[in-house]
This record gives structure tokens, sequence and C-alpha cells, in this order.
């Protein structure tokens, strides 16, 4: 059955792709700035590229009718592309552009409306949700342009693991096909190890430090807890005057350090499996959580120059300092468990009112980090952060078993941010909203409210 609707989906890709290839103009690429959004402006960047086709890239954290008009005015391009993002908001692309070519490759649920090409899985039955990403759907728009794009497979492979679409470490549906793909083709080296952050690129110390799924409480954003540990268990830090990496491990080096983190009490198990190798040396987790840096740290262009350059200089300078402003926010939150003002509990759940503590672009990544460390492992958890003078972002998270049971995060976003003049939306497990700030304390209590109702 899935066999048969992306094939409905690829002739969607296919008939975009030939008037895509008859087009003379330029083209206004807009993407999300996430891991998924780079990725898909990366693909985009290549199947226009390797076309002769001449095109700009415009980013956005979201795409509500402001956003848009700011876009529209500064651009003179007659056909638009908008990768891992637009689904959401045709009515305001049907009016705004209503004289220009529109195009899309999404994979968050449609709103009501139509535009000249709407390639997104919802469309034909498809949970987009995990089954592909946007930078899968851009993928396929460039696989249909032409064989030779094959190679940015791997793109739509980081973009799948940066929206998490994973179950137990594995790729689901139509990604699970595409893995395959990309490693029968050499794209993806798929091996057995330790899956923690920096396996190639990284010291042991700071493979351990930047760990955070999971979180491992003494350990993650602890460098001295992390050399204290590996130190009481034999591992040798430096090789031929240099910082050794878990690659440069034997398998018994390895074993031993699975055997202490068992010792110490740690989760072992979802430290354990499949490492997936990208052709530039990657583990493709890293590179993902690379990408999402680049979008968080408000530099989403770096993250195709890294891409198509391969300046792994830049990449470091990008995720060090992403890194810094992770644990001071972690730092942040920890000191303030306390506090109700900041951290609101409820049953199995909490809220996490930040103000201007936590940057708007972050607090996303906050949420999640607590959500499955040991932080605030909480059924439901919703980040709030001030976006500007006027407004607060919203970020929302919930366990699978929650989702299975009803209660999906994008629906309640969705319903809530709109109760209090705001709009919302993403996925069933990880959602995120804007409203007014000075409706912040009345969403809370919406919010916690409604989850305590439906549970």
């Amino acid at each position: 059955m899935l066999l048969e609707k992306s094939k409905e989906l690829v002739r969607d890709a296919d008939r975009a792709s030939e008037e895509l290839q008859s087009y003379s103009g330029k083209v206004r690429v807009v993407a999300h700035y996430d891991c998924d959004g780079i990725s898909s402006a990366v693909i985009a960047h290549e199947l226009l590229d390797r076309s002769g086709i001449p095109f700009d890239i415009s980013f956005v954290d979201e795409l509500n009718r402001e956003v848009l008009e700011e876009i529209v005015e500064e651009s003179d391009e007659d056909l638009w592309l908008f990768v891992d993002i637009g689904s959401g908001q045709i009515e305001d692309l049907e009016e705004l552009l209503e004289d220009e070519k529109v195009f899309i490759a999404d994979h968050h649920e449609p709103s009501e409306g139509s535009v000249d090409h709407h390639l997104n899985p919802h469309l034909h039955g498809i949970d987009g949700g995990e089954n592909i990403s946007g930078a899968g759907v851009t993928y396929l728009l460039a696989r249909t342009m032409a064989e030779d794009n094959q190679d940015l497979l791997q793109y739509a492979l980081v973009g799948a693991t940066g929206d998490i679409q994973k179950e137990d470490g594995k790729y689901l549906g139509l990604n699970e096909s595409m893995m395959e793909n990309a490693v029968d083709k050499g794209l993806v080296e798929r091996k057995k190890g330790l899956k923690l952050y920096g396996r190639t690129r990284k010291s042991i110390i700071e493979a351990f430090k930047y760990t955070t799924d999971p979180y491992l409480p003494g350990i993650t954003n602890n460098e001295p807890g992390a050399v204290q540990f590996l130190s009481e268990i034999g591992i040798d830090l430096r090789e031929n005057g240099g910082w050794r990496s878990l690659d440069d491990l034997s398998p018994e080096e390895e074993r031993e350090i699975v055997h202490g983190l068992i010792t110490k009490g740690y989760d072992v198990e979802q430290l354990l499996g499949d490492i997936y190798m990208l052709d530039n040396g990657w583990e493709i987790r890293e590179f993902s959580s690379l990408l999402n840096a680049c979008g968080r740290m408000e530099r989403p262009e770096d993250g195709i120059r890294i891409c198509l350059e391969n300046d792994f200089d830049l990449a470091e300078n990008i995720k060090r300092d992403y890194g810094r402003k992770i644990g001071s926010y972690l730092s942040f939150l920890e000191d303030n468990l306390g506090d109700s003002d900041v951290v609101q509990e409820f049953g199995n759940g909490a809220a996490i009112v930040a103000e201007d503590n936590i940057h708007s672009n972050m607090i996303g990544t906050i949420t999640t980090i607590a959500q499955k460390s040991d932080i605030l492992p909480r059924d439901v958890l919703v980040g709030l952060a001030w976006k500007d003078e006027e407004h607060t972002k919203i970020s929302a998270r919930a366990k699978d078993e929650v989702v299975e049971n009803g209660l999906k995060m994008n629906e309640l976003m969705e319903e809530l941010s709109e109760r209090f003049d705001g709009e919302g939306g993403g996925h069933e497990a990880a959602a995120g909203g804007k409203i007014p700030r000075e409706k912040e304390g009345e969403f809370v209590q919406a919010f916690i409210e409604t989850v305590e109702e439906r549970r």
C-alpha cells in the first residue's frame, strides 16, 4: 500500500520537474532554517544549479503572512519553490503570489487550497511526520529532474535524521527504503557501535561531553566528569601526541566503555546500534546536529557551504559555539527547577517559562533535551521563550505513548495558538507556535488544563 501511494507522490514530482526544466527565468527558493530545511535547500541548490537554472535562497524560521510579504517585496522571481515549508500557508501563497508559479516540496500537514505543484505525502495518505522528511520530498523532485542527482539522497536522510524520523533507532517507511538504497549505492556506510556524538571528528572526551540523547548525568556537559569516567575504566585518551576519537578505539576498548556505563547504571541500550557514516566522513546523526546548529545560530547559509564545500573548520566553529549556548541554557534550567515561575509542573508534564533567559531559536532544542534527559523526563513538555517584544515562541513535545493514545501536539498547538490570537502546528510528537506575549500566562494555563482533560 505504501509503495503504491509513494508512486503517486513520485508522479507528482515528475510533473513538477517537467515544468521546472522548461522554465527559463530565475527561481526563488524558500526554506525552513532547521536541519531538514537546510538539507532541503542543499538539494534544491544542486538540482537547480546542475540544470543551469538561476536562483536565490531565503531561509525563514516560520512562514507567516508578514514574513512572506517581506520576501515578496524584495523579490522579482516568477517561480517560487518552497522546501520543508509552505504546505500550511497555502491561502497566503495563493493571495500574495497569485501571478507567480508556486511549487511546494513539504511534508507537514497541508492546509486548504491549491498551488501549481504541491508535493506532499499527506496528499496521498502517507504520514509525513515519520515516513519522509521535507528533504526527502525535495529529493524526489531532484531525482526526477536527473539521474545524476541520486547522490543527493544522503541529504534526504540527513533531513529525516534531523526531524527524528526514527523509531527504536530504525528509519521508517520511505526513509527506510531510502536508507537501504543509499547503503547499496555506497553513499552511506552502516556499521555497529556506540552511537555517541562526534564519533569520528571529536575526542572521546568531547563525544561523551556533548552527548544529549540520551543525557548522561555527571558526563553530559561535564568535561571533568567525562575524563574521570574514561580514566577510571582505563581508556587511554591520547595517542601520538593527539586526542583519540571513538573511531580510534579497538573493539575491546569499546566493550570496556559499555561495561563501565552499565556498572554506573546508564541506559546503554540507547547508546548501541547502527551507525550511519556519510561519504564526507561524518556520522549522520552528528551531521544533522551540525546543520540544526547552523539554523539555531541563525547561520543556515553556512550549512549549505559546509555541505557543498566540506568546510569542516567552519563546522567545528559553529558546533563549538552552539555547544556553549546549549550548556549555558541547560544550566539555567537546572538551576531553576525549583522555581515555579520558571518550571510549572502538572501531572506527568511541565511547562518551561524561559522568558528571555533562553533564545527563542533554542527553546525547542532545550525542551527536547530536557524531556529526553533526567532534567524533566515528563510525558508532555512545553517550552516558552520571548521571540521579540510582542511575541512568545512555543515548543511542545510528547512521548510516543502519549501520541499513540491520541494526544497530538500539532493539533493541540494549532488549536491553542489560534485561541490566543497566534498560530501553531508541526508534527504529532513535536510542534510549535507563536502567540502574543501578553497572553503567555493564559496559554500555559490552557495548555495544562487541556492536556490533563484529554489524557
